[in-house]
């Protein structure tokens, strides 16, 4: 499959994601959909010009140990699993857009290594306190915190 450039595998019962760690697979692959499925994990992708990667809805809380970012997805949606922070998602520099509703979220922490990150979405997760200290996000134009249990917003007026 290598001139395949968009692979749509949502809402199948899809378990583990080894073919897409080997980086003779699918060296074209831009699109990748495997959203609702059985997916434990974060493998260590390698498709290199991979841009937009949907995980939404597959209940994931942990990253491979061979995970290490990804230096081309720019448009990345992890809705509806259970992470805690963004830290699993560092080292994603081209990252413009990432989708993190229905996760459980406490704070803002680990977005130190999104430096392209434009828009971020935490919808319904469980946030309650913007009060640490935020890294600048020089490029962030949107913040979507709707539905989260936010009491102190002292911290959000540094952010911008």
């Amino acid at each position: 499959m290598s001139r395949l450039i968009r692979l749509n595998l949502a809402n199948n019962k899809v378990k583990g994601m080894n073919p897409f760690t080997n980086e003779e697979s699918f060296p074209n692959l831009k699109w990748l959909d495997v959203s609702n499925n059985k997916l434990t994990e974060i493998p260590a992708l390698k498709c290199p010009k991979l841009e937009y990667l949907n995980l939404s809805g597959n209940k994931m809380e942990k990253v491979n140990e061979g995970w290490t970012g990804h230096a081309n997805i720019r448009i990345l949606e992890c809705r509806d699993n259970k992470y805690k922070s963004l830290a699993p998602f560092k080292n994603m520099p081209r990252l413009e857009v990432l989708y993190m509703a229905d996760n459980l979220m406490t704070s803002l922490s680990g977005w130190e290594s999104l430096p392209s990150l434009k828009r971020l979405h935490l919808r319904k997760n469980k946030i309650e306190k913007m009060e640490e200290e935020v890294p600048e996000l020089p490029s962030l134009v949107y913040l979507n915190l709707r539905s989260n249990n936010i009491q102190s917003m002292d911290m959000l007026a540094r952010l911008f």
